[in-house]
């Protein structure tokens, strides 16, 4: 699987998580499904950096998403 893309769907559920996790702890939940994206989105993008072949820098994040997005829709 593409390296980039895994970070780039980490990134991604970690950011959608979020909201979840604010919206159980405002409802006084226990944010169940936000842990689950959290700890999947950690694993994911830590993949993607582990297991890439090339240094990252965070200022190469936005060219690297819409590298991947232009590869991968049509």
């Amino acid at each position: 699987m593409d390296h980039d893309l895994l970070l780039i769907l980490g990134l991604a559920l970690l950011a959608l998580s979020i909201p979840s996790l604010l919206s159980a702890l405002i409802d006084d939940r226990l944010p169940f499904v936000a842990a689950i994206g959290i700890l999947v989105g950690i694993g994911l993008a830590t993949w993607g950096v582990v297991g890439g072949d090339h240094g990252l820098h965070p200022a190469a994040l936005p060219h690297l998403f819409f590298e991947v997005l232009g590869r991968y829709l049509p």
